[in-house]
């Protein structure tokens, strides 16, 4: 009997697509949707932080940038931990940063406060494009990695145009803090969703490799 040593991960992959790939790739492609919302707000919220916080353009982009100088400090760590960790376990974590970090800039009474909430969303979004790069390529055959790819990145430009006008409405009618509030919630449901439906690799592909 072969020992699982000895087996092929790519072998294992699956030779066509399934719902159920669809389906957890999809789920996963949420939490890029999510990020870029929280990527392309601030064209949203910029005039209400000034007047917040009364502050001026550089301070709203040093908040701002905060959000960047996480990425480009977490994206490396990011991919290491995916080649060692649950990539289910991984996008919950972040998840949960990205979450704690809207709530925590919804409440922020000053712009340290608001820059450390938003490098902790930061955290959180140096992690969506590598997961969902690595479920794709577990649930997918190796031909269908291009098409499987660009409806990921659709959904996350989705996203980022939902950061623009939608939440525009929501900070006209609600104020800015109640509009990251409702954007928390919408976090939260995320992350449920994605609970309850992503999982790390088909069952062949997890008893070769693990």
């Amino acid at each position: 009997m072969q020992d699982n040593e000895n087996l092929n991960p790519a072998s294992t992959l699956p030779s066509r697509s399934t719902l159920k790939a669809w389906g957890v790739c999809l789920t996963a492609s949420v939490f890029f949707f999510y990020e870029f919302v929280q990527m392309m707000m601030f064209n949203a919220i910029n005039p209400s932080l000034m007047r917040a916080f009364h502050i001026t353009a550089m301070h709203v982009g040093m908040i701002s940038s905060s959000y960047f100088l996480a990425n480009i400090i977490f994206m490396f760590p990011a991919g290491i931990m995916l080649d060692r960790f649950s990539t289910r376990k991984i996008i919950l974590v972040a998840m949960v940063l990205c979450v704690a970090g809207t709530l925590l800039f919804s409440v922020s009474g000053d712009i340290y406060t608001a820059s450390f909430a938003r490098f902790l969303t930061g955290v959180g979004g140096s992690f969506p494009f590598l997961c969902c790069l690595r479920l794709c390529s577990r649930w997918f055959p190796a031909r269908r990695w291009a098409l499987v790819t660009g409806v990921v990145v659709t959904v996350a430009f989705a996203g980022g145009a939902a950061g623009q006008t939608p939440m525009t409405v929501l900070v006209q009618h609600f104020g800015w803090r109640d509009a990251l509030r409702i954007d928390a919630f919408l976090g939260v449901f995320f992350i449920g969703l994605i609970y309850f439906k992503v999982e790390d690799c088909p069952k062949a592909f997890r008893a070769a490799v693990f």
